[in-house]
C-alpha cells in the first residue's frame, strides 16, 4: 500500500510595505508571489478588507474604464477573472494604497475625495480597474483612523478584460508617482 501524497498549497501572496515619512497619511504595498506556478489569487485577500475583524467596511465601490467589460463593475466577477487569466509565469498580484483621513473632516467627504483622485489618476490616466474599501473603525468601537484603501489590481483594464501586467505602476517608482499625484491632486483641491 504507497502513502498518498500531500497535495501542494498554493503559494501565498507575500507582501513588500513601503512608507512615505514626508507622507505619513499614505502608505504603500505591494503584493506579490516569489515564485512561478501554481498560486493562491487575488480575489481572497481583496474580499478580506470588506470585513475586517469581522466587521464590515463602512463603504466599497470597483472603478473601471470606460473601455472595461461591463461584468467587471461586480467586485466578485472581477476577481474571478483577475485570477484565472493570470499567466502562471506573473508575480504582481495588486498594489494597495492605504490613506488615513482627516478626523476633522467627515469621512463621506475623504472618501468621495480619494474617490475622484483615484478616478482621475489609475482609471482614466493609467487605465487600471480600482478597488475602493473604507474602513471606519470607530463604528466598531475601535479608535485606529479611518482610511480608505485604494486597490490596484496589477493588469490593465481593456475591452476584452484584463490586458498586460502594469509594471510601470506596479512598482516602488510607480507608487513615488502614484503619490506625487495625490499631493497634486490634494493641493489642487484645497486652493
Amino acid at each position: 500500500m504507497s502513502a498518498k501524497k500531500a497535495k501542494a498549497k498554493p503559494e501565498a501572496l507575500s507582501c513588500f510595505v513601503l512608507d512615505f515619512p514626508d507622507h505619513p497619511d499614505i502608505r504603500y504595498m505591494r503584493y506579490y508571489w516569489k515564485n512561478d506556478g501554481y498560486q493562491a489569487g487575488i480575489k481572497a485577500a481583496v474580499l478580506n478588507k470588506l470585513t475586517p475583524a469581522g466587521h464590515s467596511a463602512a463603504r466599497s465601490d470597483v472603478l473601471l474604464p470606460e473601455t472595461a467589460p461591463g461584468e467587471y463593475a461586480s467586485l466578485a466577477h472581477l476577481l474571478e477573472r483577475y485570477d484565472s487569466t493570470k499567466p502562471l509565469t506573473e508575480r504582481t498580484g495588486y498594489v494597495q494604497f492605504n490613506i488615513y483621513l482627516p478626523p476633522e473632516r467627515p469621512i463621506h467627504a475623504g472618501w468621495e475625495n480619494i474617490r475622484s483622485w483615484a478616478m482621475s489618476y489609475f482609471v482614466q490616466k493609467l487605465q487600471m480597474a480600482a478597488i475602493l474599501v473604507l474602513h471606519a473603525p470607530y463604528q466598531a468601537g475601535s479608535g485606529n483612523a479611518s482610511h480608505v484603501h485604494v486597490i490596484i489590481p496589477g493588469r490593465r483594464v481593456a475591452a476584452n478584460g484584463f490586458a498586460q501586467t502594469a509594471r510601470d505602476v506596479c512598482s516602488d517608482a510607480g507608487a513615488a508617482d502614484a503619490i506625487a499625484h495625490w499631493r497634486s491632486f490634494t493641493s489642487d483641491a484645497l486652493a
